[in-house]
């Protein structure tokens, strides 16, 4: 079950396939059980219709609640990388109202990552050991990973946001775009609270030269962060990569909005001085 934001996480065909399964087997282990309760006697045939027509309703049931399920993942990951704070409050509250059966599939994944950008690692943690087991797996398992590796982040310590940037560094992209994009965003905030200055320059490269504007935010953070720039930072010998382009006002724009609304007041700062130092030379000219 793909979309034009790639690669389902949840509402994947092989999870409806096996759930569906296993609904079938328990309408029919269900109304077996009801008739030998009540001591009718008649042939467990006699009841097939009521029993495909429970099972298909069950099994429609079941791909609308997956389906919610990822549109949920999804919003909540956007919200934790981009999300205001009051936005971020709302959709810690909306939990609250979220249908008994939903909780049933609920990966928790997306509330935890939410939870991590309002600072709340321990409530992040506890989140992630209360999702359902129904959703284990797959690419939900590489995700987890990754909010995994913002818990440790969290943790503040050198050791952690070295694991965390390794564990980052080294997850392969899960080919859904929120999914992916979260990766990124914790990435670049492990490196720029590290201060690996050499990491930082790898992964600017690389984001800057990504066709995605959403991930040429964070070669942004790093640029403006790091004080890199392309006359100072020529190609090392034996390198191909082309200098990268200058920063614009928009460019920066952009990359101070997300900043200010994760909190980041010391990045923000850095960055109002670049759209100072930008926008000096246009008023001269």
């Amino acid at each position: 079950m793909g979309s034009v934001r790639g690669l389902a996480l949840v509402a994947t065909w092989r999870r409806w396939a096996v759930g569906s399964v296993a609904l079938i087997v328990a309408v029919v282990a269900g109304t077996e059980g009801a008739m030998g309760f009540v001591g009718a006697h008649r042939p467990l045939g006699s009841l097939a219709t009521p029993m495909v027509l429970a099972a298909a309703v069950g099994s429609l049931l079941f791909f609308g609640t997956l389906r919610a399920e990822e549109s949920r993942l999804a919003r909540e990951l956007r919200v934790a990388r981009i999300g205001t704070p009051t936005l971020r409050e709302s959709t810690l509250a909306r939990r609250d109202r979220v249908p008994f059966f939903a909780r049933l599939l609920s990966t928790q994944i997306g509330f935890a990552a939410v939870l991590l950008a309002e600072g709340d690692p321990a409530g992040a943690a506890s989140a992630l050991a209360g999702a359902s087991a129904l959703t284990r797996g797959g690419r939900v398992d590489a995700l987890r990973a990754i909010v995994d590796a913002d818990v440790e982040r969290a943790k503040a310590t050198p050791a952690a946001r070295t694991a965390s940037i390794e564990t980052l560094r080294g997850a392969a992209e899960l080919g859904n775009r929120e999914a992916d994009l979260y990766r990124v965003h914790v990435l670049s905030k492990a490196v720029l609270e590290a201060g690996d200055s050499d990491t930082a320059l790898d992964l600017a490269r690389e984001l800057a030269a990504s066709p995605d504007d959403d991930r040429r935010v964070y070669a942004t953070w790093l640029r403006v962060w790091f004080d890199f720039e392309s006359p100072a930072e020529p190609p090392e010998p034996g390198r191909a990569d082309e200098p990268w382009p200058s920063l614009t006002e928009g460019d920066v724009r952009v990359a101070t909005l997300v900043a200010r609304s994760q909190g980041a007041d010391s990045l923000v700062t850095k960055l109002e001085e670049r759209l100072l130092a930008i926008a000096r030379p246009e008023r001269q000219g």
